[in-house]
């Protein structure tokens, strides 16, 4: 048994539905398939919140006309059949457009009222996904993430409960292999121990997969995503960028806790336990360059660059680097140097390995591909 999850990353125009589908029907092993909310769905719904927070009730409501028609046009685009969709469409509609008008009226949102209105993007996706699956005779069944998955009450950033779900999966799921190879449910949401729906924190869907893959001890947890696995440095600030093949459990948890983009802070924790083997796979080229994650420790440490937003109003950016090649730490601190002007604060004694700076984000893309030459050089990768 496997388990796949597939985000807003490829989950965004027709391409990538079809790529999911693809891969689906290839796999050779029953298997659990995670689903978020489609392209930036969740936060357009947060954006109509805070809008209906500021009495902008017009406004909120035209984005969710827009999340509508959007889900509305790629049923279409897709072929799938509107009359299917559309009562459970029109079900999510009416809860959306409620609850915004007792957000205006209020002038407040609880955490318990945002996690039912952000968990609506789920709700729309897991029943596409059904319907899309019929569409293409994929037979499949719905699980409800809020059954399953157990959470403690800390609406907006929950933390599942391992022997709570354990125990869901083994009463309520397991059993349903014998009667389904594919199961779907949404990432992103649970509840807690009244029922309550919870959220746990963006891009958490990953964590859902790692959770179910390892409670279940799959034969390995698949993160499909629209790059080829992790890189040396996010391909968007630099073309170049180098594939990293394997890594061990310990340092993917010191990318996911330093703002990776692919790794939710806590999904390493329980593969990790169980040794289930994570792979980050690019939809768009099933058979091409993945990266795995497992517990075996690799000989040498791959450099790698992160970056993450520190203070958005002030244009600052976190640069985090992660190497042992002693001519990029030579580097660093030549460059540190030459940029007096520009306040660039360096601290190099968080690990042997773990280097940070805040800096103004003009030079972020400067400094990585002037450090990112010294791997370039060396050909340096894992293997």
């Amino acid at each position: 048994m496997i388990v796949l999850k597939f985000g807003g990353a490829v989950l965004n125009e027709q391409v990538g539905f079809l790529s999911m589908v693809d891969i689906v029907k290839q796999r050779t092993d029953k298997c659990i398939i995670v689903i978020s909310a489609f392209s930036d769905i969740t936060r357009s719904l947060d954006s109509s919140m805070q809008l209906a927070l500021k009495g902008n009730i017009d406004s909120a409501m035209n984005i969710i006309n827009d999340v509508m028609t959007y889900h509305r046009n790629l049923a279409t685009s897709l072929s799938i059949s509107a009359t299917i969709l559309e009562t459970g469409f029109l079900q999510v509609e009416s809860l959306l457009k409620r609850l915004l008008k007792g957000i205006s009226l209020t002038r407040e949102i609880s955490a318990k009222t945002r996690d039912l209105f952000l968990s609506q993007g789920e709700e729309i996706a897991v029943a596409f996904i059904k319907e899309l699956f019929i569409s293409k005779n994929i037979e499949s069944h719905v699980l409800d993430a809020r059954k399953i998955i157990v959470t403690d009450n800390i609406h907006g950033h929950a933390k599942p409960i391992e022997y709570h779900i354990q125990y869901r999966l083994q009463e309520d799921v397991i059993p349903l292999f014998e009667q389904h190879d594919v199961m779907i449910i949404a990432g992103f949401i649970g509840s807690n121990e009244h029922g309550e729906t919870t959220t746990m924190g963006y891009e958490s869907s990953n964590l859902t997969a790692s959770v179910l893959g390892s409670i279940l001890h799959a034969d390995e947890i698949q993160i499909w995503t629209d790059v080829a696995g992790i890189r040396s440095v996010d391909p968007k600030l630099c073309a170049n960028n180098i594939p990293i093949r394997k890594i061990s459990f310990n340092l993917a948890n010191i990318l996911a806790n330093n703002g990776s983009k692919l790794l939710h802070h806590w999904m390493i924790d329980l593969p990790k336990k169980y040794n289930i083997p994570v792979s980050i796979r690019n939809a768009y080229d099933s058979n091409g360059e993945y990266t795995l994650i497992n517990d075996e420790e690799t000989s040498t440490i791959p450099t790698i660059f992160i970056v993450t937003d520190s203070k958005p109003l002030h244009s600052q950016a976190l640069l985090t680097i992660i190497t042992t090649n002693s001519d990029i730490i030579h580097s660093l601190y030549e460059y540190c140097a030459s940029k007096v002007n520009h306040q660039i604060q360096l601290s190099t004694f968080i690990t042997p390995y773990l280097h940070t700076l805040s800096l103004n984000d003009s030079l972020v893309q400067d400094i990585i591909e002037r450090l990112h030459n010294f791997i370039e050089d060396k050909h340096e990768t894992s293997s």
